[in-house]
């Protein structure tokens, strides 16, 4: 069904989103962006890198639909399992996490230092296309459109669930972001 009262939300949970970036992140100094609580963690550059690195394995599937040009192919029309998949996703990925998972090998962020500048220009860039993507869905059957997931070829879900989890996945790591800036030993400015 097509929904635009949720695309509305969701381009303005984007725009919000973005907003959120410049405000919390853009003053950060390249030693804060990328300084992580511990060795294992991420920092708030991966945090962000994450974001982009993830999305765009999507932006594909998204653009092809946008341009009506996307062709569901059989297993994304009768995988019996697709309804199942998408509503464990969006429950799975809520933006406040009550479990932590380990993130695909193809979303895994950059390990090399990450340049601030770079990262919030990209990060913006991308933000503008995917606003793009959403607006363009209003007259879209967000429902019956399937698509199959970058993770995994034997995943699928409807449009609907892979938008919301989009939203929610950037939501869940800008929190792990302000958790990290949060920190009692991140750096502060003056600090060496």
């Amino acid at each position: 069904m097509q929904d635009p009262i949720l695309l509305t939300s969701l381009v303005q949970k984007a725009q919000q989103a973005n907003q959120e970036v410049q405000q919390y992140f853009s003053t950060l100094s390249f030693a804060q962006l990328n300084w992580r609580p511990a060795p294992l963690t991420w920092s708030i550059g991966q945090c962000l890198d994450h974001l982009v690195v993830s999305d765009l394995h999507y932006f594909p599937t998204l653009k092809q639909i946008a341009s009506g040009q996307y062709e569901m192919k059989p297993w994304e029309k009768w995988n019996p399992l697709r309804g199942m998949f998408g509503k464990m996703l969006v429950l799975s990925m809520q933006e406040q996490p009550k479990k932590k998972y380990r993130a695909p090998r193809i979303f895994l962020p950059d390990e090399q230092p990450i340049q601030p500048v770079s990262l919030l220009e990209r990060f913006t860039k991308h933000q503008d296309s995917l606003v793009g993507y959403l607006q363009a869905f209003h007259r879209t059957d967000l429902d019956q459109v399937q698509i199959t997931s970058p993770a995994s070829k034997l995943v699928t879900y409807s449009l609907r669930h892979a938008l919301i989890v989009l939203l929610q996945h950037q939501y869940r790591h800008i929190n792990q972001a302000r958790r990290v800036e949060n920190h009692a030993d991140f750096p502060r400015p003056g600090e060496s």
